[in-house]
């Protein structure tokens, strides 16, 4: 009775550490998955909504939709390297390259003539930095959050469609 109680015992053990090393694992497949550098323009292909912005050190985070009155900021990059998108009040047209690990932009005309502070921080950055560091952070191999890193901060999109 006691080598079945202690052979009992020792398999629960062993399947207690299998568990264990197998989530070991997926954590670090997963974590070494995270933040990517992926240049591959078909994977940017999609309308993204800007979420978040870091400049110099402060965060502003996307208005809360319910008191909103202006349109999303978002950016569409197309297939031909085009890039069409929306300010609170105002639509813009460019195009865009990828090269090695990072992403530019041609700008766009814009009026920019009553935008929100929130458009205003996505044009801001665009006008004054024409090169940026690309980053996606996925679990798995298509993009749901896509990071334009500069010097002084990052835009931060989700993926709309």
């Amino acid at each position: 009775m006691f080598q079945f109680k202690m052979r009992e015992t020792m398999k629960c053990i062993h399947l207690k550490t299998s568990i264990l090393l197998l989530l070991l694992q997926l954590v670090f497949i997963t974590m070494s998955c995270m933040d990517d550098v992926d240049t591959n323009p078909k994977n940017l292909i999609g309308r993204w909504r800007m979420e978040k912005v870091i400049d110099k050190g402060k965060t502003y985070s996307k208005p809360d939709s319910k008191n909103w009155r202006y349109k999303d900021v978002e950016i569409e990059f197309m297939a031909d390297g085009n890039i069409e998108g929306t300010l609170s009040y105002d639509t813009f047209t460019g195009d865009y390259k990828t090269v090695e690990d990072s992403i530019a932009f041609t700008y766009w005309p814009s009026n920019k003539v009553g935008d929100s502070e929130w458009a205003y921080l996505l044009d801001g950055v665009i006008r004054s930095v024409n090169r940026f560091s690309l980053r996606k952070n996925a679990i798995n191999l298509k993009y749901k959050e896509l990071r334009l890193i500069h010097q002084d901060g990052e835009l931060v999109f989700d993926r709309v469609k």
